[in-house]
């Protein structure tokens, strides 16, 4: 069930929202929140979640999986169990140490999982998920992949090179809707460093498509401009109606933390 909920990129949060009667206005009511608990297997599906919430008041309570009534038989079938859990919380993006957490609570009782610790396995993302960065290839292509998920869609920020022609390059957007401006608005800028320290123009020399649910820039880079993205702490692209547009679509700058490392390298031996 919790690899359903990832496969459907649906999110996750613990407790509801409901309709307030005390607020103001007959025929729009704010919503509240009413906190909530998640115990036991109700954990493992909550990890399904792509962004996971929670708030202070919830509850995540754990402890070990038993078999009611065992049999000797269970004993076997307890170690199989324990190996996919493992590999389902560390394909889920979950800090592994979470299962030493959770074994060492005995069966028939509940440990409440302090949040500063959900925080620190992972298990809480709010609006947006760390990078995961990774090293690919294809053809004569190698690149490295940052690859994040927040409230504005699954994004996908590439650095690389193909021989003959070097450097690019390439954003992969989820659209959500946003075909025809991520085309057609004028503006496409290259942004380096979180701070966005760099700014650089890219719309008349970079490319874009259509690709289902996703909208790919690509833009090949100067041996200089490719230096300042791999010594950088992040970098993104954003398209606009134009400069005095407060507004853009596209990805912010893209955490290069847990990437510096091949992204200095791929550079320093393919220059």
């Amino acid at each position: 069930m919790g690899r359903t909920i990832r496969d459907s990129w649906f999110s996750t949060h613990i407790g509801r929202y409901v309709l307030d009667p005390d607020s103001e206005g007959d025929l729009i009511k704010a919503r509240k929140k009413i906190s909530g608990q998640c115990m036991s297997a109700a954990t493992l599906l909550f990890i399904g979640g792509r962004l996971r919430h929670l708030c202070p008041e919830d509850r995540f309570g754990v402890h070990q999986f038993s078999f009611r009534d065992p049999t000797p038989a269970h004993i076997g079938q307890s170690q199989i169990l324990s190996a996919k859990i493992a590999r389902y919380i560390v394909d889920m993006g979950i800090n592994p140490d979470f299962l030493s957490i959770s074994s060492a609570i005995d069966a028939d009782k509940i440990e409440l999982v302090p949040q500063e610790d959900l925080r620190r396995l992972l298990f809480v993302t709010g609006g947006e998920t760390l990078v995961d960065w990774s090293l690919q290839s294809v053809d004569n292509t190698l690149y490295v992949r940052g690859e994040r998920d927040n409230f504005y869609g699954h994004h996908k920020m590439l650095f690389g090179f193909v021989k003959p022609t070097g450097f690019f390059v390439y954003a992969v957007i989820e659209t959500q809707g946003r075909e025809w401006e991520l085309t057609n608005f004028p503006l496409v800028e290259l942004v380096v460093g979180m701070n966005e320290k760099i700014v650089i123009d890219i719309s008349y020399r970079c490319n874009r498509t259509i690709n289902g649910i996703y909208c790919n820039i690509d833009v090949f880079l100067s041996k200089e401009e490719a230096q300042e993205i791999v010594r950088s702490d992040g970098f993104g692209i954003r398209v606009r109606g134009g400069p005095d547009a407060g507004m853009f679509l596209g990805v912010g700058p893209m955490s290069t933390k847990g990437g510096t490392q091949i992204l200095a390298a791929l550079f320093d031996i393919l220059t």
